[in-house]
């Protein structure tokens, strides 16, 4: 949630009568007993090739102790499974046996590293290397072998840019007569750990098995923790590896680019024959701290963004893809996510080529540290700018941190800083206090400006409540970050009840009962905006989901604004009253969809919604998909108009190595196509070969044109030393 809550005195002056509770409570779960496995050292060789065949492994007594988390937690797994470990010098094995009473209803459907894995029964493996109880290396794997992964960070669910990281590890698995058989292997210099002789680890693997909407887990983390297997401070202890070292740890990733771009801009015609040739180097300052350097970086392979028609008056916010950009990039953020960042990556190189940069991120003890300074060219009429970031952040006591950012942008005609601090609390499971506090020094302003957050989050699995307050300063512009909204003063509330009505059997699994409440005003005192919203959803035992959304929004306008279509919105007080339906299908079936519509006032006018998606897996080589929005408007004193967005996907595998995708997308605004394909062979693991064919027209002549024709052969290599 963005929106937030100051608490008043009234607040602090339960958190300090209550703060020897927490104290207690704290420590006493830091002290509790866990979980734990050994290890097992081996010198034999271990062939990754989905067969536990190997005399080492049968000798090992497995972890068999897995719970059921949902559909009921605590309960035993409806079907067994077993866990064996080892390691050796350059790797730390898994090996799991899932048994099934029918096999032939395992799903194992995807081939595509980092595709939608979620569809199939599958294995998580999360591994706390530094025992922080905080953040976590998850590795994600279904019955093929297939392969994604992402950094966990602060206990929280990954996000898109955590989901980017592409870790380097070898996974073969095959379903059997009694189920499905997963080995893993992942090298020593794929982690961070601490230069410790005796190593202790947090581990925790979940199970999905799909067609039962059942996922079982060791150890056993509740529903208490509505964090899933993201609860990192309640991992079992992973022992018994000693002297293990991470050798010289360089990493050299050299690539090389050829082809073509074509661009039509201001009616000219722009050519260029591409080709270039850069790297990236890791070298491992010492185990705990990484050292990245990065000349001439191109992201020729990086996919298109999705279109998006703005229908309000702010900025749209736009996900990072850039690999260089999106390593480790969660241990930067700082702030509300997608409404006020004070590190936003898409601020470098958009229109300008990166020349190169240097980074540096690790955990130092208790420490997790990054920092950064990116140089682009002068081009495009923008001159060379400089781009620097440092974060730091603390563990205090278990489960508290404390942290600190400063950002700076320069060239010759500006200068922009920012220094931040934020800290965060967890007590009660997954309920926690947020705040954060920054101040943006322009060298083109007179005096400094302020942003701010608190917010307190209460929740189980039963109920959750979330208040808090957020505010901005008028002219609060980070360079080097995301502001949707400034001149604000944002108060909320979000409350709600979820009740778990099912347990395998019943159409019903859980309600969601929800109310929102949200109040925006300006730094005078006069209220901008006004949000009142209340959902009831339903999630049913066969994963899909059906809800229902009454909102009010009250908008007061002192200047108004114009549309990408020229339409103007006039300033004024506006009260709209709308309703929202949305229904979504189990996206694990070989046909799925979603559909949301919703119908209600807009601006003084009306609007109409209707959205949603549908997809066909056809094959374990081949899924279609496409999605629409159209929105029928009307406004007075304006002509009625439609926005509309129209988008067409292919996903091809051949196998687990070559994998490729095609966008057609299309918006009435721009009224441009755009057609992207990309091709994507993985030679060696983490070295790939890209062929990229990016095509855009204009259409809004009777006769398309061609603006936009890039064709890009992008071959990268990883060294590892």
């Amino acid at each position: 949630m963005s929106y937030n809550h100051s608490g008043g005195g009234m607040m602090a002056q339960r958190i300090k009568r209550h703060g020897l509770l927490l104290l207690l409570f704290i420590t006493n779960l830091s002290a509790q007993i866990r979980p734990e496995v050994v290890a097992v050292r081996t010198d034999q060789l271990i062939e990754i090739d989905g067969s536990l065949d190997e005399d080492v492994w049968t000798s090992i007594v497995p972890v068999t102790e897995f719970v059921q988390r949902l559909p009921q937690d605590g309960a035993q797994p409806s079907e067994k499974s077993e866990m064996r470990i080892l390691y050796n010098d350059n790797y730390l094995y898994f090996g799991f046996t899932f048994f099934d009473s029918d096999p032939e209803k395992v799903r194992a459907t995807i081939l595509n590293r980092g595709g939608w894995i979620h569809r199939d029964d599958k294995l998580e493996i999360a591994l706390d290397t530094y025992l922080d109880r905080r953040n976590a290396y998850l590795f994600e794997m279904n019955p093929l072998g297939t392969q994604d992964d992402a950094l966990i960070s602060d206990e929280n669910k990954p996000s898109t840019d955590e989901w980017a990281w592409d870790g380097v590890y070898i996974s073969e698995g095959r379903v059997t007569n009694f189920g499905w058989v997963l080995e893993v292997a992942i090298p020593w210099n794929t982690l961070r750990f601490p230069n410790k002789d005796d190593l202790t680890m947090g581990l925790a693997v979940k199970r999905y098995i799909n067609r039962k909407n059942e996922s079982v887990m060791w150890p056993h983390i509740g529903l208490e923790y509505s964090s899933d297997v993201y609860q990192v401070s309640q991992y079992a202890n992973l022992t018994g590896l000693k002297n293990i070292k991470r050798g010289n740890d360089i990493k050299i990733k050299p690539f090389g680019i050829t082809g073509s771009q074509k661009q039509i801009i201001d009616n000219e015609n722009l050519s260029d024959d591409l080709g270039t040739a850069g790297i990236d180097l890791y070298y491992g300052l010492r185990s705990d701290l990484t050292l990245n350097l990065t000349y001439n970086t191109d992201f020729a392979q990086v996919e298109a963004d999705n279109a998006q028609i703005n229908l309000g008056r702010f900025n749209l916010f736009y996900p990072e893809k850039r690999e260089f950009f999106l390593t480790r990039s969660k241990l930067f953020s700082f702030g509300n996510p997608k409404q006020t960042e004070i590190f936003f990556s898409r601020r470098i190189g958009l229109n300008q080529d990166v020349l190169g940069g240097t980074r540096i991120f690790g955990q130092i003890g208790k420490n997790s540290i990054g920092a950064l300074n990116i140089h682009t060219k002068g081009e495009n009429g923008q001159p060379a700018t400089a781009y620097s970031a440092f974060r730091i952040r603390s563990d205090v006591r278990d489960r508290t941190t404390i942290g600190a950012v400063i950002t700076d942008v320069s060239n010759n005609n500006m200068q922009n800083s920012v220094f931040g601090i934020d800290g965060q609390m967890r007590f009660w499971g997954s309920s926690s206090m947020n705040v954060w506090y920054s101040q943006v020094d322009d060298s083109k302003l007179d005096n400094p400006s302020a942003a701010s957050m608190i917010r307190l989050d209460l929740k189980n699995d039963r109920y959750f409540l979330s208040t808090g307050q957020h505010r901005v300063d008028k002219d609060f512009q980070p360079a080097l970050g995301f502001v949707q909204r400034t001149d604000m003063i944002g108060t909320g509330l979000i409350a709600g009840f979820t009740p778990r009505v099912g347990d395998g059997d019943e159409l019903i699994r859980q309600w969601s009962f929800s109310l929102y409440a949200r109040d925006v005003k300006n730094h005078s005192g006069i209220s901008e905006t006004g949000v009142l919203q209340l959902s009831i959803d339903a999630f049913l035992e066969t994963r899909d989901r059906i809800g229902f959304k009454l909102i009010q929004n009250k908008e007061k306008l002192s200047q108004g604004f114009t549309l990408g279509n020229g339409v103007e919105i006039r300033k004024g007080n506006y009260i709209d009253q709308s309703f929202l339906l949305n229904a979504r299908s189990n996206q694990s079936r070989g046909f799925w969809g979603d559909m949301r519509f919703s119908k209600g006032d807009y601006f003084g006018g009306h609007k109409t919604t209707l959205s949603g998606s549908l997809g066909r897996r056809f094959s374990n080589h081949l899924t279609l998909y496409g999605s629409v929005n159209q929105n029928v408007i009307s406004i007075p004193s304006e002509q009625d108009f439609t926005a509309n967005v129209y988008g067409f996907t292919a996903e091809a595998a051949l196998n687990r190595k070559w994998f490729g995708k095609a966008l057609i997308q299309y918006d009435n605004f721009s009224e441009q196509l755009q057609l992207y394909c990309r091709i994507n062979w993985i030679h060696t693991p983490g070295s790939d070969l890209f062929i990229v064919l990016n095509k855009r027209y204009n259409m809004n002549n009777k006769r398309k044109e061609l603006i936009q024709n890039t064709q890009v052969i992008k071959l990268t290599y990883l060294i590892q030393i």
